[in-house]
């Protein structure tokens, strides 16, 4: 019955929202995502802020700002830092797979250098 009533108390909630961007992991690690808004001006409007604020307006830094606050406040540092370095971590890999895949000089040109 609780689940039933904080769901009905969710709906009630996202009535009021124009956009909304949800991202989750499931246990196997797959990442989805859920993207609505409303379709009036203002909700397009809603989610095309939502997008640039995570390209353009360093909407992911205040994230983790306000992750690591929390975490202070809790007494886990240490989870915010394996947080952090995790994701180091992977843009470091991501960003090593990038220049394997590109061609510093043509093939035809190697014994012209």
């Amino acid at each position: 019955m609780d689940e039933q009533l904080e769901k009905q108390q969710s709906q009630s909630e996202n009535q009021d929202l124009l956009a909304i961007l949800n991202i989750v992991v499931d246990k196997e690690g797959v990442m989805e995502y859920n993207c609505d808004w409303d379709g009036s001006t203002d909700g397009i409007t809603a989610v095309a802020s939502i997008f640039y604020k995570l390209m353009f307006d360093g909407l992911p830094e205040s994230i983790l700002a306000e992750i690591k606050q929390q975490c202070v406040l809790e007494g886990k540092e240490e989870t915010y830092m394996s947080m952090f370095n995790l994701i180091s971590a992977l843009a470091v890999d991501n960003n090593l797979d990038k220049m394997d895949d590109d061609v510093v000089v043509q093939p035809d040109q190697v014994f012209h250098l």
